[in-house]
């Protein structure tokens, strides 16, 4: 268990438990910067050895990696019933994976993607800082 704020019930989570809940949760959304303004896309991904991956078409996530490669990344769940929810932010520097090597490994990785598309292109990031919360009502799950 993190350290919680008994005033607010937040829970600030351990680097164990951020990447717990980022290696199970299915989409996440990946943060850039294009043409000056920042935008945020779902994507399906996975975690590699302590960094997140996923595969996109070109376009303005690719385009914008290329240009301005720090990035953010964050996974969330929530349960309206009881009002709580949690959410784990990745920063780090994105990079396009391009050896035929790396590329075929990442192929076996087990992601399930939602949308259509070949999404020919692989993307590594390599975080710089992970942090996670849960908020609750004194009892973090």
């Amino acid at each position: 268990m993190g350290v919680v704020d008994g005033r607010t019930w937040l829970e600030h989570l351990s680097p164990r438990d951020c990447w717990e809940r980022l290696a199970t949760a299915e989409a996440g959304r990946v943060g850039v910067v294009v043409d000056g303004a920042p935008e945020i896309y779902p994507v399906n991904h996975a975690v590699d050895d302590k960094t997140i991956v996923f595969r996109t078409d070109a376009g303005n996530k690719l385009h914008a990696i290329a240009r301005m490669p720090w990035v953010c990344f964050e996974v969330d769940g929530f349960d309206e019933s009881d009002q709580t929810g949690w959410s784990v932010l990745v920063k780090g520097r994105a990079e396009d994976v391009v050896t035929a090597d790396e590329v075929a490994r990442l192929a076996d990785l087990d992601i399930r993607y939602w949308g259509l598309g070949e999404k020919t292109h692989w993307v590594r990031i390599d975080p710089v800082e992970v942090t996670g919360r849960h908020i609750g009502h004194g009892a973090a799950s």
